[in-house]
């Protein structure tokens, strides 16, 4: 009996030994497996993944950490909001807050921004302005740049004499054809240039609407759409805009398409309005930024629209969804809150800063300074009702109102990668 049971207990050893090779092999099998997957099956995994989990792709293997080295720098849409928080004009380093990370402080250095005033971004890109007095005659000029704190680039534009509210580009900066506008609130003009032209040249519309003047712009799918205070859309195409820079310069009517969209008539006589326009995907969205008419104007409400081309009018939206959305002086930018923080529950909601000085000209220094004791920032999440769920405050901000920035993921990917 005991030789037995020595036998079966040294049968079951080599039966549970035998089990455990089979395992070690199969695992084996199975890693080897993930790092041969085909490159589109690969692509797909990754671009279901979130933000975070995307720095953590690469981890997986050689195969797929090629694979995300190859096509980083192609992905430029993704990337991390920031805030950046100007203190001062005398410095080299600015300071942003990453909301990804717990409101994690980043620092980087921009040595040739010393004495200039970020005036807004345009994804990762800051804009960089120096208010100059010209003598004689003590004229008053504005000394404009575009710079990437990652990749250190740098365009310098011309400088421009007039007040103006918003700066959009049609491309890569980095690129010959970009197309660049200087947007002027209140009016129905604008100044384009392109590196090739010495200056700005001054654009202009025939008015359509009596009493309609310009409010808003974006660069949307290789054409600027202008926003009108009536609500309605004039789109120029970039590629045209281009070609008539070089050939004709100065135009002061310019042909574009002329749409009148429609918008309901629920706008409160005893408030200040803000207007924004947003890309989102495959769509362009109005948000309207209600403040009251009191010495901070501080904002109480928002309201959305989508632009629907086909029917000419602006569609009232109840939910944003899966949509985040960061408002921003210059740039507004829209995010997934899957894609951010894998969780469409956070979703439905907008960002916003300070909107002091967004109405002003960007060369007027004391603008800029002007009373930011009661922060109007924070967190509004829309409802079925359009209203407001309480804000939630990021942090303390400095003497000037913050910008948001886009920190790419090629940057994150060798900086900061899990």
């Amino acid at each position: 009996m005991d030789l037995t049971r020595v036998k079966q207990h040294k049968d079951r050893d080599q039966d549970w030994s035998r089990l455990s090779t089979k395992r070690c092999k199969q695992h084996k099998d199975q890693v080897r497996d993930w790092s041969g997957l085909p490159g589109g099956v690969v692509g797909k995994i990754s671009d279901n993944l979130s933000l975070y989990d995307y720095l953590c792709f690469s981890n997986v293997c050689k195969s797929w950490r090629s694979y995300q080295e190859e096509t980083l720098h192609c992905n430029r849409s993704r990337g991390f909001p920031w805030l950046v928080m100007s203190k001062e004009t005398e410095t080299e380093t600015i300071t942003c807050i990453s909301l990804l990370e717990k409101n994690k402080l980043c620092r980087l250095e921009m040595p040739n921004s010393s004495g200039g005033l970020f005036w807004g971004c345009i994804q990762d890109w800051l804009i960089i302005t120096k208010p100059v007095v010209e003598v004689p005659g003590n004229i008053m000029k504005i000394r404009m740049s575009l710079m990437n704190p990652f990749t250190r680039s740098e365009v310098v534009l011309p400088d421009s004499y007039s007040i103006n509210n918003k700066l959009v580009f049609s491309g890569d900066p980095d690129k010959q054809n970009c197309v660049y506008m200087l947007f002027r609130n209140s009016g129905i003009s604008f100044d384009v240039w392109i590196p090739e032209a010495k200056d700005w040249c001054r654009w202009g519309f025939d008015v359509d609407v009596p009493g309609d003047y310009l409010t808003d712009l974006i660069c949307f799918k290789g054409c600027f759409y202008l926003l009108t205070k009536e609500y309605n859309i004039r789109v120029l195409d970039a590629a045209y805009a281009y070609s008539t820079i070089q050939t004709q310069g100065y135009k002061k009517n310019i042909d574009a398409q002329f749409y009148e969209i429609k918008m309901s008539p629920d706008v409160p006589r005893e408030c200040l309005i803000l207007l924004y326009l947003v890309e989102f995907g495959d769509e362009i969205l109005l948000v309207k930024r209600f403040l009251r008419k009191d010495d901070f104007e501080e904002t109480y409400d928002f309201k959305v629209f989508r632009l629907d081309m086909c029917k000419k009018e602006w569609v009232k939206l109840d939910s944003l969804g899966d949509c985040v959305m960061f408002l921003g002086r210059n740039c507004s930018r829209c995010y997934s809150a899957k894609e951010l923080w894998g969780d469409d529950d956070m979703g439905n909601c907008i960002y916003f800063t300070n909107g002091c000085g967004l109405r002003r000209g960007m060369h007027m220094e004391k603008e800029f300074s002007c009373s930011l004791e009661k922060d109007d920032w924070g967190i509004f999440r829309l409802n079925s009702e359009g209203g407001s769920e309480g804000f939630s405050y990021l942090a303390k901000q400095g003497k000037r109102p913050p910008v948001w920035l886009t920190a790419p993921l090629w940057w994150y990917f060798n900086k900061f990668r899990p």
